[in-house]
């Protein structure tokens, strides 16, 4: 969950303009797996409440993203019955518990161009927070910009075992502890 908008201080990137961008929730997707011991699993999507990004001099000084966790949808089940039941669990205290901890966020530490071989161009680094508790995660993203709008796609997977989530890791119905975020963020000054 969270974002990953950084700065462009690299040659191919247009310049970006000093200010505050503000997160097109709308526009911005944010999408989940978790996955079964035992094979198959579950996707879906999780929604952006708000969230900015500082640049300043060419480069992402700030960052944070809200997400409405009550706003989990299932996208693999086509059965209503089935599906909420699969999304009511996963709001109960044994995974997220959204009644006491509603929100998640992740806040940008720190950003630095990094290529990779899959087209990514920055490293992100930052404190994601999930039922009140904050880890430090990291991540490759791919980022464009045409000076007035930032763009970023990227992966990144987080061990939902850090952040209380007790739901079983062994065990006939286990699931792993690994959940997967596949996000494509866009923010306009």
């Amino acid at each position: 969950m969270m974002i990953a908008l950084t700065a462009l201080a690299t040659t191919g990137f247009a310049q970006m303009k000093d200010g505050k961008y503000i997160v097109d929730y709308k526009g911005s997707v944010v999408n989940w797996r978790g996955e079964n011991l035992t094979g198959g699993g579950h996707d879906g999507t999780v929604a952006i409440s708000s969230g900015n990004v500082v640049v300043m001099k060419n480069n992402i000084a700030s960052g944070r993203v809200k997400i409405n966790m009550n706003e989990m949808t299932c996208t693999d089940i086509k059965d209503p019955g089935t599906n909420s039941k699969l999304i009511n669990h996963l709001k109960a205290e044994d995974f997220f518990n959204t009644a006491q901890y509603p929100d998640a966020s992740f806040e940008i530490t720190n950003c630095s161009p990094a290529k990779g071989n899959n087209g990514t161009t920055h490293q992100i680094k930052g404190k994601l927070t999930v039922k009140g508790i904050s880890q430090e995660i990291a991540f490759p993203v791919k980022i464009d910009s045409d000076g007035g709008s930032i763009h970023v796609v990227g992966d990144l997977t987080f061990d939902r075992s850090l952040f209380n989530v007790k739901y079983p890791s062994a065990g006939e119905y286990a699931a792993k502890n690994e959940v997967k975020m596949k996000f494509d963020l866009k923010a306009k000054i």
